[in-house]
């Protein structure tokens, strides 16, 4: 589907922390995040649901994850990077220099408030899955290897807006399902949580 061109595209990636399909985005969306940088207005913003409940799954991850979003932000994309790797986040804490006695006070104080607003946006968009991706303020369809996110993304710029890193060649594979960065063996690249 066609998606309303800007000046700067705001891509909104919803997930869950624990859907395998979430992660896989995650994985391709994160080299066309670092590619398009400003340009862009990016995040990645979680779902109004949780289906992966158990020990140190979703109701645990995603307000780490949301408060290491809105208060260290400058760590966020590192965390995100390490956690993909194998869902350790304690590691991943510790690796990325994360102030934890900031995030403990985020966790307990302000984390149900920001998982709230995220949810408000996904149920206005209408978001039934995770992944979803959100271009424009538009459910955009897309291939989930990072050149098929940035041939999307970079397809929502004005014209004449269009930033010279569209032409770089990214890989063309999509990230396999779930944590760890090996390429998919043409597994789905629709399946949703």
């Amino acid at each position: 589907a066609d998606v309303p061109k800007s000046d700067k595209p705001k891509v909104e990636l919803f997930v869950m922390t624990h859907c395998p399909y979430g992660t896989q985005a995650e994985k391709g969306m994160l080299p066309v995040y670092g590619l398009l940088g400003d340009k862009i207005d990016s995040s990645v913003k979680f779902v109004h649901y949780f289906l992966h409940e158990g020990p140190k799954q979703e109701p645990y991850e995603t307000p780490i994850q949301i408060c290491i979003r809105e208060e260290q932000g400058a760590k966020y994309t590192d965390y995100l990077t390490c956690y993909l790797e194998d869902g350790d986040s304690d590691r991943c804490l510790t690796e990325t220099n994360i102030d934890t006695a900031k995030l403990d006070t985020c966790v307990a104080g302000k984390a149900d408030d920001y998982y709230a607003a995220d949810s408000a946006l996904s149920e206005g968009y209408g978001v039934r899955g995770s992944p979803t991706l959100i271009i424009n303020g538009e459910i955009a369809q897309s291939g989930r290897s990072p050149s098929a996110y940035l041939a999307t993304i970079c397809n929502a710029f004005t014209e004449g807006n269009v930033p010279e890193e569209c032409s770089e060649e990214l890989n063309s594979a999509s990230p396999s399902p779930g944590f760890g960065y090996t390429a998919s063996a043409g597994g789905s690249t629709q399946a949703q949580c």
